[in-house]
Formats: structure tokens, sequence, C-alpha cells
């Protein structure tokens, strides 16, 4: 599952994504809807290469798609809540079963602040935001440009190929939420290799 550069990765990611149909058809509905800032990432992703290597069912075990793009014009979530239904539509017509989350990165402060009253810096852009989740396998995002799927991958995809979950620190991510993620992760994929907090 190990690959020599990046560039190899990157090619090696954009082939196993392609033959996961049903997700490249998502991309590729979201990407009509014209989004800013858009990109399909996290699990539905990294997972996909997990499964792929597992010589199983590519969408085996992956609970949701999560769709996140950077509106800071319209930071309501009636936005949210309008894609959302017109992605799940989309996906319910097609008779896909994935579960969708739609996250306007530009309101997440406001929503932590909401959900659980916390104070954190507004991201900048959904890369900014990707930048900070939990795990590396985590910060990983596909979209697409020119017809092409286009890749943001902040800390490389070696973690992804080598099925390690390894924790991104900063300021606003403890233990309990990363222990959290890679528990939910080992009880539904093989042969993970979880570095500790």
């Amino acid at each position: 599952m190990t690959h020599k550069s990046l560039n190899d990765q990157l090619e090696t990611l954009k082939t196993i994504l392609e033959k996961n149909n049903e997700l490249m058809d998502v991309l590729n509905y979201i990407d009509s809807l014209k989004l800013p800032n858009y990109y399909i990432a996290a699990g539905s992703v990294f997972q996909t290469v997990w499964n792929y290597y597992d010589n199983i069912d590519l969408n085996y075990n992956i609970k949701d798609i999560d769709i996140i793009y950077y509106d800071n014009s319209d930071l309501s979530v009636e936005a949210d809540i309008k894609y959302y239904q017109l992605i799940d539509e989309y996906c319910k017509s097609k008779g896909y079963k994935y579960e969708i989350d739609v996250s306007n990165e530009a309101r997440m402060h406001l929503w932590k602040k909401e959900k659980y009253n916390i104070d954190v810096e507004p991201y900048i852009n959904s890369e900014d935001a990707i930048d900070k989740w939990i795990a590396t396998v985590h910060a990983i995002g596909i979209t697409k440009k020119d017809n092409n799927i286009k890749i943001y991958a902040p800390y490389g995809l070696s973690d992804i190929f080598s099925k390690t979950i390894r924790p991104i620190k900063h300021k606003y991510n403890t233990k309990e939420i990363y222990d959290k993620k890679a528990n939910s992760w080992n009880e539904r994929f093989n042969d993970l290799n979880i570095i500790e907090w």
C-alpha cells in the first residue's frame, strides 16, 4: 500500500477514487451546484482507499459524505440546509445509501459557539478548516477543476495508504475528540495503526 513519491500517491488515489462510481457521480453533481471553495472531504475519500486495498465494496462502512464549502457572504443555517436537501435528494433519487453532511466552513466558529459555547477563530477558507481537523487521514479533500479531480492533502497521503491514524494537534483539538474518532474507525475497519495522542 505504500508508494514512493507524492506524485505516485496522487495518481494512485485518483485511480482508486475513479473506481468508486457513486462517489464520483456525487462529486460531479456537487460540482454542478457551483458551491464556492467546496470539497468532498474526510471519510468517504480515505475509506474508499482502505476498502480498495481490503478488496471489498468501495463504499463499505462509509457512513456519510462530508461536503464542505466556504461562503462568508451567507452565514445562515438555511444555506447549508438548502444544499443538504439538494444533494440528499439527488443521492436518494439514485438509490445511494450515503448520509449527507454539508457545512459552510465560514460559519463553523458560530456553530461551535452555539453548540459547545467555545470561542474559536474563524477559518479563512475550506483549506484552513481541513488543516485543523483531528487526524492526518481525515485531512483530505477532493474537488474538481477544469473537469479533473483536484486533491487537497496538507499532510500528504502516506498515512492514508498505510492506514495510520495520526493526531493533528492544535489548540482546538483534544485527546478526547481524537480517541473517539480513532475508536470509531477501529471498530469499522481492519488493521489500523493508531498513533496515541
